[in-house]
């Protein structure tokens, strides 16, 4: 999930990666084209590491010709980015911020014969050329919240985040409440930076979490600032966006990230058949497009072990993270016993930080 930053449009334009050229094969035949708009660059951000992962894999399996922009800003400055795409035979577009949803909605009613692929939750009105696809990542974080309590010495976690919008609070609230499975006194302190991929920022939130008293960080941002601030405070961190494990592999302590190239090979392998459905779609740690980094081999076979069982118990749905009764730091109770929040639920209701949790949720 993408929110507004400031990039100049004239340095964006200027980072283009992919195939370029002909689309006609030696045979004559000609490629299908899908292109990708980047909001960070790939070097330095989990994120669009990731879908960059996602977009060599439909060039390799499939053999389509692609094409990647960015840094693109979440503003009307896509708008001829996709209009730039489309004039060159792109009919499949991954725009990979949530940002850039009222942007695609305007350019999708302007070419139906241009799928679209955005990032959700979806908040526009429904389009037949136009699917989002994100993850239950509360469900990745709640078994990295198991780790960071059971490593705990403290019991204070710091806990670094680009916004409080649901989808990260949700996220934030799943790791405090693996936190409190097995650290039941432990806090965990958020600081929000209001910035996706700002490592300066990042780096100076997590340093003073630290200093605070904070004896392993975690984050929601899409640089690996906080992991390296850890590593140099010689203390164990929660990775977010890629697996990360090889930035800083004493620091390291597990972490989420998302697995995107089986979602986009379906995708463009649908539209290649004729039988691409406009769709919104969250995938869960059972569909393997979220996933749970490994374990720091330096921590114990025990803690190795119940993270292990608490995944399985997630895919399996033995657990399920949002299961009353739950309080949020206020003392309210907010979900009642029990009751299990839908998908729909999270995505809606997560205004605020539960029982545990040491921040506020901006209105």
């Amino acid at each position: 999930m993408r929110f507004a930053r400031i990039v100049a449009l004239s340095l964006a334009v200027a980072f283009v990666v992919g195939a370029c050229g002909s689309s006609t094969t030696a045979t004559g035949s000609t490629k299908l084209k899908v292109a990708f708009i980047w909001v960070d660059p790939v070097n330095g951000s989990g994120w669009t590491l990731q879908w960059d992962r996602a977009r060599q894999a439909l060039e390799t399996q499939l053999g389509v010709q692609t094409t990647a922009v960015g840094p693109i800003a979440e503003s009307a400055d896509v708008i001829p980015v996709y209009e730039d795409l489309i004039r060159k035979g792109n009919k499949m577009i991954f725009a990979t911020a949530f940002g850039y949803q009222p942007f695609t909605t305007q350019e999708a009613k302007k070419h139906p014969d241009v799928k679209f692929i955005g990032i959700g939750p979806n908040t526009q009105a429904h389009l037949d050329n136009v699917s989002t696809v994100y993850g239950n990542l509360w469900e990745a974080r709640f078994a990295t919240g198991v780790a960071a309590g059971l490593v705990s010495k403290s019991g204070k976690i710091g806990f670094v985040a680009a916004h409080t919008i649901p989808s990260v609070v949700a996220g934030i609230n799943g790791f405090a409440l693996g936190v409190q499975m097995v650290n039941p006194k432990a806090i965990v302190k958020v600081t929000v930076t209001n910035t996706w991929y700002d490592p300066p920022t990042e780096t100076a939130a997590a340093n003073s979490l630290i200093q605070s008293g904070a004896d392993v960080t975690a984050q929601h941002e899409d640089s690996t600032a906080t992991l390296l601030a850890s590593a140099g405070a010689h203390i164990y961190s929660v990775g977010s966006e890629a697996d990360t494990h090889d930035v800083s592999p004493t620091a390291y302590l597990t972490g989420t990230y998302y697995d995107w190239s089986k979602y986009a090979i379906d995708q463009v392998t649908a539209l290649k058949n004729g039988t691409w459905k406009a769709d919104d779609y969250s995938g869960d740690l059972e569909s393997g497009l979220i996933a749970v980094g490994p374990v720091n081999a330096a921590v114990s076979a025990d803690v190795q072990a119940k993270v292990a069982q608490v995944i399985a118990d997630l895919k399996s749905g033995k657990i399920k993270v949002f299961t009353g009764p739950i309080y949020d730091n206020t003392g309210k109770l907010q979900i009642p016993s029990g009751t299990t929040w839908t998908v729909g639920d999270i995505y809606t209701k997560s205004t605020f930080f539960v029982k545990g949790v040491d921040g506020k949720v901006s209105q």
